[in-house]
């Protein structure tokens, strides 16, 4: 049963710790007697499962404590972003013939902007058809399984489109880069 726990507590700090880099989030570990520490980078989530995760599955200490993420300061903004690139990128499908959303592609229910960090984690979490999480599928975009580079392009909604020339695209990226500027 430890084991197990364990095991849980690293995929949730694991993924808590993506999403802090992904939505410029705070993350912080709280010790089962109380004790905060600020999680700024990898090593130092590695240095607390080091520290916890042993000891509780050789029952040394009564809990592994827990992981919370909190919205920073460009959470808001990074957000918007990723609801803009969601909803304008496409990418070409060799199955369709034609240029897909991301969502689309990726399995994922039709995207509907996210208002939240709440909301944004609760997206992340879910799974597609093939019990994948979101924030799997949407890690790297832009390989159809065809071997094929992916093909991207900005869809402005108004008729205006414009190819964006890479041939992947990271989760990082939908939420750091603004597509519909690049030129």
């Amino acid at each position: 049963m430890r084991k197990k726990e364990a095991l849980e507590f690293m995929e949730d700090g694991w993924k808590k710790y993506r999403m802090m880099l992904y939505a410029g989030a705070n993350m912080e570990y709280t010790d089962s007697e109380g004790n905060i520490r600020i999680i700024e980078t990898e090593p130092v989530l590695l240095d607390i499962y080091d520290e916890v995760v042993k000891p509780y599955i050789l029952g040394k200490i009564p809990s592994l404590g827990s992981f919370q993420i909190t919205e920073g300061e460009e959470t808001s903004e990074l957000i918007q972003n990723f609801n803009d690139n969601m909803k304008h990128i496409k990418i070409w499908s060799a199955h369709e013939n034609r240029y897909i959303t991301i969502a689309e592609n990726e399995g994922l229910e039709e995207f509907e902007d996210i208002n939240s960090f709440e909301e944004l984690w609760e997206y992340m979490n879910r799974r597609n058809d093939e019990n994948i999480l979101y924030m799997n599928e949407l890690d790297i975009v832009g390989y159809d399984r065809t071997g094929q580079p992916g093909k991207f392009i900005y869809d402005y909604g108004n008729g205006e489109i414009k190819e964006i020339s890479i041939n992947i695209i990271s989760l990082f990226d939908l939420f750091k880069d603004k597509y519909k500027e690049w030129s």
